[in-house]
């Protein structure tokens, strides 16, 4: 192997070695905003009200 292939041989494994390192920190960073956000959106949700059901007598068969 010549100077010149290891040489490149270096440069191409630092880009993919930098690839995967920013690969890793964006995804990671998306993760932690997709937590914050669903975080916000659950505590901007008022709770669901407990839904009263009619008596008996008073419901109305849909399929009958």
């Amino acid at each position: 192997m010549s100077w010149v292939d290891i040489f490149y041989l270096t440069l191409v494994l630092c880009g993919l070695s930098g690839f995967a390192i920013a690969l890793a920190y964006f995804s990671q960073q998306d993760l932690k905003f997709r937590t914050e956000r669903q975080r916000a959106e659950q505590a901007a949700k008022p709770a669901p009200k407990p839904v009263k059901k009619a008596p008996v007598e008073e419901r109305v068969l849909e399929h009958a």
